[in-house]
């Protein structure tokens, strides 16, 4: 135990005769656990225990939790933990108390005391705006969040050549000051000059964005793998479990309007063996034809409008599927973001499934919105391939 530093007060602690605290308590309690913060700890002596820990680090700090990461197996210490502290102050001062500081007896190295990843990240409330016009500027966007709260920090991404990418960053000072944002703005919010409501969504953190770019590499290279459950099946429909490539700054699909690439191998029946393959257990079940089409007979290709923002391809297919065989479904996504744009098609192998899925999802609520289903023009329907 390190000597010279008198313990603070534990916050939990409290009378036998205190058994339950009015609801107002309880949702105290809650906030607190929402903004408590993690630290990662190494040059942990196997041996210590938890109660050990708890008692050490509350000399320097107020401390709610430790725990001991285990072995999986053998459920063995492995020599480090996490610590959870009430709030960022509380959280420094462990860091700087005993980060390089405090040895442990039995250890033969200082601590090592650390935000655990994506603590700072999530800690610095950034969100992620998207869909914003393309020559918006910082002041107008700045006006419109501001009313929410403090901000601390803004950026509006731009391309090469200083034109808008239609998205951007920016900080509050609080999570609930971001929270009130994103509960008046995302979805709901039409800038001047944007036909579409703004996304406003909480930043990915920088392990998350490590995730996508492994991800976009695996799909890569599996574009050239026709074997692989990552490779880009026929017409754009995905395969179960892909993901959309991460441009760094939302969800892109490649292409346009993210239609997947492909070539079409000589053997067009082994082709077909492929993508059934690939689309196994899915719901969006595509047709093999002899060219690069996806849309059903005339009359039987849908445009909808108002799809739900979180909708992707899988989704909409999956919303559409009772009233026929589904032959292709797309959401449009922008280029820049990878946003959905709301609006997308599905096409049907028959007439009388589209007319079908018209007379019952038009008008009808899906995700908050009402959709607008509704006959797409062939002519233009054939200028997406």
């Amino acid at each position: 135990m390190a000597e010279g530093h008198k313990p603070p007060t534990p916050r939990h602690h409290m009378s036998n005769d205190v058994q339950q605290q009015p609801d107002n308590g309880e949702e105290e309690e809650e906030e607190e656990a929402a903004e408590s913060v993690k630290l990662f700890v190494g040059q942990v002596p196997k041996h210590v225990t938890e109660s050990h820990l708890l008692s050490f680090f509350r000399q320097f700090a107020l401390v709610d939790q430790v725990n001991i990461i285990r072995d999986k197996a053998t459920r063995a210490s492995r020599g480090c933990c996490f610590v959870m502290c009430p709030s960022r102050e509380e959280a420094d001062k462990a860091v700087n108390a005993c980060h390089n500081k405090q040895t442990l007896p039995g250890a033969s190295s200082p601590l090592q005391v650390k935000y655990a990843d994506g603590e700072l990240e999530r800690l610095e409330h950034k969100l992620f705006i998207g869909m914003l016009p393309k020559n918006v500027t910082k002041a107008e966007v700045y006006n419109l969040f501001s009313i929410y709260g403090s901000i601390k920090d803004l950026q509006i991404l731009r391309g090469s050549q200083q034109t808008g990418r239609g998205c951007a960053f920016l900080k509050y000072e609080t999570k609930d000051q971001a929270l009130s944002a994103m509960e008046a703005i995302n979805g709901k919010h039409k800038m001047e000059g944007s036909a579409i409501p703004l996304v406003v969504k909480w930043a990915d953190t920088e392990k998350e964005r490590q995730a996508r770019k492994a991800q976009k590499a695996n799909l890569i290279s599996a574009a050239h793998n026709p074997d692989s459950p990552y490779h880009p099946s026929l017409f754009g429909a995905l395969p179960m479990g892909y993901a959309l490539p991460y441009s760094g700054y939302g969800y892109q699909a490649s292409g346009t309007y993210g239609l997947m690439p492909y070539r079409l191998p000589h053997n067009q029946a082994a082709f077909a063996s492929i993508t059934s393959s690939l689309n196994r257990g899915s719901a969006l079940r595509v047709r093999i034809s002899s060219g690069s089409q996806a849309e059903g007979p005339p009359g039987a290709n849908l445009f909808i409008y108002q799809i739900p923002q979180e909708f992707g391809d899988k989704e909409l297919a999956t919303a559409f599927q009772r009233f026929g065989r589904v032959l292709s479904a797309k959401v449009f996504v922008d280029k820049a973001t990878g946003v959905s744009k709301c609006f997308g098609f599905v096409s049907y192998d028959s007439l009388a499934s589209a007319q079908n899925a018209i007379s019952v999802m038009n008008g009808c609520e899906l995700g908050g919105k009402k959709l607008k289903v509704q006959l797409k023009r062939e002519n233009n329907l054939n200028k997406l391939y």
